[in-house]
Formats: C-alpha cells, structure tokens, sequence
C-alpha cells in the first residue's frame, strides 16, 4: 500500500486491506453525509453529480448546456462567504478555490467519481530502477506527454517547461515559506525533454508520489520567473483580480473578467482552452454527454477527456446567508445582503 508505484498495486493493497479490516471487526459503524442542493433544470441540461464539489463543482460548468442545444446562457451560484484571495499559494477559503479550480491548469484533475482525470496530461508512466535501469536505484520516475494545444489566457503557448517550471518553483519558494513545498516531497528533478514531455523524478519509490503533484496547479514560466517575472520570492504579495496591475494569466476552461466586491465574481468561457467545444456547432440535445474511455498498458495511463459543452459566461453570486446552490447557466457568484 506505502510502496507500490502503480495506481493498479496501490488499489488492490487497499481491497486486501478492507477484507483484513472486515474478518477483524465484523461490526463497524459508519455513516454517510447527506447534502442536498437546489438546482434549475428547466433551461440547462448536463449537470453532474460530482462527490467532491457537488452539483454545482467544475464538471458542471463545463458539461452544462441548454435544453433546445445551443450555446450562451448564464449560470448563478451562491456562496456563503466572500473569496479572501485569489492567489493560489495563499488562499485557504473554500469560496476562493470554488472560482480558481475553472480558471487553472494541472496534469490531471479529480474527477467526478475523485479519480484521477487527466487536464493537461496525455500520456502518464511511471517507472522505478527494475522497469528502467537508466533510473536511479530508489527512486521513482513519473514520465509525462502533455496536450499539444494548450495557450495561456495571454496567448502564450503552455509548453512542458511550464509544468517542470510550476513543480521547482513550489519546491524552491520553499526558503520564503511558500506552503505548496509540504506537498512536493523528496523532490529531485523535474525538467522538460521536448516541448510537450516532462520528467518528474523522486527519491524514493512510491506511488503516493503522484498525489503530491500531479493535481497541483500549473503556472505560466514567462509570468512567475525569477528574473522578469513575480519570482520565487514574490510567491506571497502576488494579488490577482483584487490588485488590477498584478499578473493573472490561467489556462482553464473560464477566465476571471469582472467582479464587484461583496456582490458577484463573474467567469467567462475560455475560448482558448484545449477541450473547449465548437459553440458554432450546437449540440445535439438528444444524444448525451460522453464520458471518458480509459485503457491501461502495463504503467502508461491514456485517457480521452470530454470535451466543454457549457455556456459563454458563468456568474458566480457570493452569499452570506445561504449555501444554497442555484444552477440556471455565466457563472455568477452573488451575495445575498443581511437585513
């Protein structure tokens, strides 16, 4: 369970180890939490029961369309606190990370079922000194083919040195107290060997080793460098949206085009994301959404993602009061005055 490098070994130590859990304790008590959330579903279809973040979560927003097939429509969802920050290494608010996971890029997301769902990733193996004697003896070597069409909201092409530049600034920031280090682990290399393939390379051997980066936000090289950019140590004052003149370049389905404090954060489609859909090629509304289809050979993961089918603007309506979800498609977050 600690050591196996493969998603496949790791899962099949977890069974192994319920069955020794249920011989030993033939009655445990468990439970389920319940959550219920209202949503509209007489103008959009495609909503997504995601066990993570709910009806109203990210695969929601980019499955979402409406009813006759066509594209446009806003989407309002309140929630019940105001955003504290939207730069990524500083914010701990729910509400916050709510409106950051549609506007940035990783390797892989969780999915709706929280399974790994590859974003940026096409291609994942994973190999230890007995797959590959060129790696190290104890180490693990994570090996990845990115998308060759993802472009940053500025228009600047996002390349394999931009993941292998995100994952050293996390680690590097390290000596100005940047908090992203504490998931990097026994980082000992990541680099790039062409545009659109990145090696990631740890000192021991263990799967676990995915989980600790392999969901982390990927940022723009040419934005945070050291040298032209907010750079390591400018991890802590970068202040997006909230400060005009500071840097906010995403790569996700949405970007961030207008807020009001204590009233709304509005999100647009990105009409440069690499899964968005031809909004000039309306959907059918009798077919469904497709799901992925995922094959495995030996360590290599290949995943199909589904394309974007949503609307042009999400709203998101901030709300003091209520937690309650209103789903109808821009995503707009609104806040609800106390009397």
């Amino acid at each position: 369970l600690l050591y196996g490098t493969t998603y496949e070994e790791v899962y099949e130590a977890a069974a192994e180890m319920q069955k020794i859990l249920q011989y030993n304790v033939p009655r445990l008590v468990v439970y389920e939490n319940m959550y219920m959330q209202a949503y509209r579903n007489d103008l959009f279809t495609g909503h997504v029961e995601d066990l993570g973040r709910y009806i109203s979560g990210p695969w929601t927003l980019r499955n979402i369309h409406k009813l006759d097939g066509s594209s446009g429509g806003s989407v309002p969802i309140a929630i019940s606190e105001e955003p504290d920050s939207f730069n990524i290494y500083v914010t701990n608010s729910a509400y916050s990370k709510a409106i950051l996971t549609n506007l940035w890029p990783s390797l892989y997301k969780f999915g709706p079922d929280l399974k790994p769902w590859p974003d940026l990733a096409e291609n994942m193996w994973t190999e230890t000194h007995s797959d590959n004697p060129a790696v190290p003896d104890g180490h693990t070597r994570f090996t990845f083919d990115i998308v060759q069409n993802a472009t940053w909201s500025d228009g600047v092409p996002l390349t394999a040195q931009d993941v292998a530049f995100s994952i050293t600034y996390a680690f590097e920031s390290a000596i100005y107290g940047n908090p992203a280090t504490n998931d990097i682990g026994d980082l000992i290399a990541a680099y790039a060997t062409t545009n659109f393939r990145v090696i990631i390379e740890f000192a021991t051997e263990t799967y676990w080793h995915f989980s600790n980066f392999a969901y982390d936000y990927i940022i723009p090289e040419h934005i945070f460098n050291d040298e032209t950019g907010i750079g390591y140590e400018g991890w802590y004052t970068w202040n997006p949206v909230f400060d005009p003149t500071e840097p906010n370049v995403n790569c996700g389905p949405f970007i961030f085009t207008d807020y009001e404090a204590g009233e709304y954060y509005k999100i647009e489609r990105n009409p440069l994301f690499h899964y968005a859909a031809d909004i000039d090629n309306p959907i059918d509304p009798t077919s469904n959404a497709t799901s992925s289809s995922g094959t495995t050979t030996g360590q290599t993961n290949q995943t199909i993602p589904q394309e974007m089918n949503w609307s042009t603007v999400v709203l998101t309506i901030v709300g003091t009061g209520s937690g309650i979800v209103i789903v109808f498609c821009i995503v707009l977050i609104i806040k609800e005055r106390q009397p």
